[in-house]
């Protein structure tokens, strides 16, 4: 069996939630009023929870992961494992979506699913080839299930 190499990156890690943390949507608005409002107000990509990170700050985090691959391993097949919201900002930066577009699927992601990017055929920019993917566990009988 083939031994490939891994790596930990700490910028792949899953958005800070701050004092949302451990919260649900009530129980966030029940707490925070003010702040509910004020997310309400900027919206769910650009809002930064004290303590925590804006969907905006995770796709800088993102943005310098894939500089990075590029410059140092262009040629290579990659394997990421993360959460949901840094998968999305990787469809938010890879197919240039709006961040409305990013945001739409949040808490839809499903455990363990598969989303991919293939080089396309014209040009030198990745496209979606699966998301959300849950094929693999469906063959298993694996229980299919979510954070949302």
């Amino acid at each position: 069996l083939h031994k490939l190499p891994v790596t930990v990156d700490e910028r792949l890690r899953d958005r800070e939630q701050g004092v949302l943390d451990r919260l649900t949507g009530a129980g966030f608005r029940e707490q925070y009023p003010e702040e509910a409002a004020r997310r309400e107000y900027v919206g769910k990509f650009w809002y930064r929870p004290s303590g925590g990170e804006s969907w905006a700050d995770v796709a800088m985090r993102v943005r310098a992961v894939l500089l990075e691959l590029r410059l140092t391993m262009p040629d290579e097949r990659i394997l990421v494992v993360t959460h949901d919201v840094v998968i999305l900002i990787f469809r938010y930066v890879l197919e240039q979506l709006a961040p409305a577009e990013a945001t739409k699927w949040s808490g839809q992601l499903r455990n363990c699913s598969l989303t991919s990017f293939r080089r396309a055929t014209a040009g030198d920019h990745l496209e979606l080839e699966r998301f959300n993917d849950v094929t693999a566990l469906e063959r298993r009988a694996a229980p299919v299930t979510a954070n949302g």
